[in-house]
């Protein structure tokens, strides 16, 4: 599709802009002087001596001329004022001579005007009417109502001089006026389609920096705005392909050792090498203990897929948290005995209703607490608190244990992050965590840890 520059249309506006507001000007200056004419129509007649001739005086329509500081006056035959009306002044004449009222209309230097006409009363008498307005109010004017073959030409010439000049300076501003303002939109559009080209291209954006009229300004600002979210996605892209790089590689780790482990005990039984019964079932018993963590390991990836996935749907309902937070605590309580570690539980006896879906929130308790009992030794402290506030619940687990080291704090809900960082085989997948954070988000919750706390203390949010 064939499309004008901004100048070409720049121009073309213009010069519709300038017909249409020179159509418009002649309509009105046309109903204007159209208005004007026949105002003065009915106003001039009023002042022309033939027009207001009448048989008795004192019905002569003075007022007109009395409106432009003018009077009337009838004479007589020797030219004396018998009759007046108007604005006149100590000064007007009282009489005039023939020569007087012929200077009047032909060799008066003033700019009055003057207009005379006969009268006759039905004795036959002879008067004149005359009126007269001072101080150029009402002018008489003289025009050319014939020109000869020179007079024409000449004007002729001169309206097309005039003409030739007025379009060659009214196309020179236009084609200035509109390349000046093409120029200020589009530079910076051009700056926008650049920096555009090079966003689709994938290059590394850069932030435009423009100075031009409110509205590209506000391109502008939403366009940086573009670009901030551009490079941050680009960072959470290689940060997460970076993530999913390292958790592939984990996953490799923790299965190899198991696989391995697991195909060699199998090859001794297959083989018949093992000595007797007794050495038969300390390798099956390697073998189902590595099997169970393959399959805790596949359990928690395919956990944490579902709940990373956007098409994950789950119905919350409401029930008491509490009863779930006793039960979660009474069910490990024996384990936490038998190792020797300490659990303390704070519920408050009455029922919190909350919407929550069940299977997670059981998930939720069963890995903190399983964090607790798996990385603290005999004689520590572990605990477990449910509080209900005005705006939301609080859910703490807590212990006393070695805690997490400093350079993992900002990482441990991160797959595959271990409390000592080392590929242990100590039964863990790495995955806690990380299942605790997305079921938490599932509900609208924020999961954070304590960093000053001693130990290992993880606080939980869920707003009403």
């Amino acid at each position: 599709m064939r499309t004008r520059s901004m100048h070409s249309s720049l121009m073309i506006h213009y010069v519709w802009f300038t017909i249409m507001f020179a159509l418009i000007c002649y309509l009105v200056y046309s109903v204007m002087y159209d208005a004007r004419d026949e105002y003065m129509n009915q106003t001039l007649p009023m002042v022309e001596a033939d027009n207001l001739v009448r048989d008795q005086w004192e019905e002569i329509p003075y007022e007109t001329a009395a409106s432009f500081g003018g009077y009337v006056q009838v004479l007589d035959e020797n030219y004396q004022v018998v009759f007046t009306r108007g604005h006149t002044d100590a000064e007007s004449p009282k009489s005039y001579t023939e020569e007087e009222l012929l200077s009047l209309f032909y060799e008066s230097s003033d700019s009055g005007y003057y207009s005379i006409a006969p009268q006759f009363t039905k004795t036959g008498e002879k008067y004149h009417l005359l009126v007269s307005i001072p101080g150029g109010g009402i002018m008489k004017e003289s025009r050319m109502v014939r020109t000869d073959r020179e007079q024409t030409a000449y004007f002729v010439r001169l309206i097309v001089i005039g003409f030739v000049v007025f379009t060659a300076a009214f196309c020179l501003i236009l084609w200035l006026y509109s390349w000046i303002t093409a120029r200020k939109i589009t530079l910076p559009l051009r700056a926008v389609s650049s920096r555009l080209a090079a966003v689709s291209e994938e290059q590394q954006g850069e932030f435009l920096q423009i100075k031009a009229n409110k509205e590209l300004m506000e391109i502008q600002l939403n366009f940086n705005r573009m670009i901030t979210r551009l490079q941050k996605a680009r960072e959470d892209k290689r940060r997460l392909e970076n993530d999913r790089t390292r958790m592939f590689m984990d996953i490799s780790h923790d299965l190899k050792t198991p696989i391995t482990t697991i195909q060699g005990y199998a090859e001794v039984l297959r083989s018949g090498l093992e000595q007797d019964d007794l050495q038969r079932k300390k390798y099956a018993g390697y073998i189902h203990r590595k099997a169970l963590f393959i399959g805790a390991l596949v359990n928690d990836l395919l956990e944490l897929t579902k709940l990373e996935s956007e098409s994950f749907s789950y119905q919350r309902v409401k029930g008491d948290l509490a009863e779930i937070c006793r039960t979660e605590a009474a069910d490990m309580y024996d384990f936490f005995e038998q190792k020797g570690i300490h659990l303390d539980i704070t519920i408050p006896d009455k029922p919190i209703l909350f919407h929550f879906h069940e299977g997670l929130f059981r998930r939720i308790i069963h890995n903190l607490l399983a964090n607790a009992l798996k990385y603290n030794t005999h004689g520590a402290h572990a605990w477990l608190g449910l509080e209900e506030r005005a705006e939301g619940l609080l859910l703490i687990v807590g212990d006393d244990g070695p805690g997490i080291s400093e350079d993992l704090l900002g990482s441990v809900f991160e797959p595959f992050v271990r409390g000592d960082r080392a590929r242990r085989n100590d039964g863990g997948s790495g995955l806690g965590l990380s299942i605790v954070k997305s079921a938490v988000e599932k509900h609208n919750g924020v999961v954070c840890m304590d960093r000053k706390a001693k130990g290992t203390v993880i606080s939980i949010y869920f707003p009403f």
